[in-house]
């Protein structure tokens, strides 16, 4: 019955930036007694997009306070079911019952299909990326120190202009000097998805910082310290990471209807799932028109704006408000 949807509310799958900003923005919408419940296994929300950075133990801001002075319900469990029919969120404590369900699950990063892949270093949780920086302060006592970084897209762009920065940070001033860095990609351009208008900046910035650009190349085996490619050729170097694109996590594949390649759900101009009407997706779980025909990136600056009207609609449509559509400005 509608009068139990009402009362079970608008739960938020995921705490990253769509699902915070849903819960936020579907309190806005839905008014002071509409329940809003997040769940997410933790209540930290890592800052992921700037995990290329120093200090990433830093990068995480504890969403309870914030979701307490706007009355969001948080909970601590995590996602691993979800029966349409029943409207529940099947949770590893046990099930929740929704009105609308938002999923915002996020992304993981797509680790390539090669031997050794799982021995590469990361950057893409919070855990693997001060993994990654502890190696970086190893590497800093080097005197001729090298890093690998394997996928030259936003990720591995970023992550290579910072590295020897990030090597005097730990105290190897004259390693960063030395430092020799090698950005592998298999397109023949760097950050291909962007296009070409932004390209001359790029390759201007990456030359100023000595980054050796390995493009069109295949990768066949990584390990530790090494990566070889397709023809035979093995680079060494103290660290290889890995930067090599993002796939919707594994959760998505539960929402019904269509997934792009990604593993996104293919959402409407409201966000919502075609084949299962009580549920709205958004962040980089979605593959939704931004407003002229390009499909949203999977960057946060797209889940900010995703998970504004992802949240609004979900409750918008419990309580029987016209939808808004979804535009990237």
């Amino acid at each position: 019955p509608e009068a139990d949807l009402m009362n079970d509310g608008v739960v938020v799958a995921g705490g990253g930036f769509g699902g915070f900003w849903a819960a936020v923005a579907a309190r806005r919408s839905g008014g002071d007694s509409l329940p809003i419940t997040l769940v997410s296994p933790q209540p930290e929300l890592v800052m992921r997009p700037r995990l290329y950075e120093a200090s990433p133990e830093t990068l995480a801001v504890d969403m309870r306070p914030l979701l307490d002075l706007v009355g969001v319900e948080f909970v601590a469990d995590s996602a691993v079911g979800l029966d349409v029919e029943d409207h529940t969120l099947d949770l590893a404590a046990g099930g929740l019952p929704f009105g609308r369900l938002v999923v915002a699950t996020g992304s993981v990063m797509r680790r390539p299909p090669v031997p050794g892949a799982e021995t590469a270093f990361s950057i893409d949780t919070q855990a693997d990326a001060v993994d990654f920086d502890r190696r970086l302060a190893a590497v800093a006592q080097e005197p001729a120190p090298s890093v690998i970084v394997v996928g030259a897209g936003f990720t591995g762009v970023e992550l290579a202009l910072e590295l020897r920065d990030r090597l005097v940070v730990h105290g190897g001033t004259n390693a960063a000097e030395a430092l020799r860095i090698v950005l592998v990609d298999r397109s023949d351009e760097v950050a291909p998805e962007l296009g070409a208008g932004p390209r001359p900046a790029i390759s201007a910035a990456l030359d100023a910082a000595r980054v050796e650009l390995r493009l069109g190349v295949t990768v066949a085996r990584l390990a530790p310290e090494s990566v070889e490619l397709a023809g035979g050729e093995t680079v060494a170097a103290d660290a290889v990471v890995l930067a090599t694109g993002l796939a919707a996590a594994p959760f998505a594949a539960r929402v019904p209807g269509e997934h792009d390649d990604a593993g996104r759900v293919l959402v409407d101009e409201y966000l919502r799932a075609p084949e299962a009407p009580t549920i709205f997706v958004t962040g980089d779980a979605a593959a939704a028109d931004t407003g002229d025909g390009h499909l949203a990136l999977q960057s946060c600056q797209h889940a900010l704006q995703l998970g504004r009207v992802a949240g609004e609609n979900a409750a918008r449509d419990l309580i029987g408000r016209s939808l808004v559509q979804y535009a990237q400005p």
